[in-house]
């Protein structure tokens, strides 16, 4: 979307402010990103936060089985978790 509207470069786009905030709130858009518009409101620093603890937590949690697993957010590859499918890890081992 940026190369058609002729942004090639970070530097080029720098202060362009030609995107609107979609989903933020206001007061937070104004702060950070100051004379964006923004016209339908959303979440604040406040749930940013909360979704980054959150997340953080699942990849990084105190369970030492999953302490180092991640969802893969995909259909088909196993995940220790998801899904039951007959080419398990287990299955292609034999192979």
């Amino acid at each position: 979307v940026m190369s058609k509207m002729g942004i090639s470069t970070y530097q080029s786009y720098c202060g362009a402010q030609i995107f609107d905030a979609i989903g933020l709130k206001t007061d937070f858009v104004q702060k950070y990103f100051t004379g964006t518009a923004t016209l339908i409101e959303g979440v604040g620093l406040e749930e940013i936060a909360a979704e980054t603890v959150s997340r953080h937590a699942d990849g990084f949690g105190n369970d030492p089985v999953l302490r180092n697993s991640l969802e893969v957010g995909g259909e088909y590859m196993f995940r220790m978790r998801g899904e039951a499918h007959i080419w398990s890890p287990d299955a292609v081992a034999t192979l």
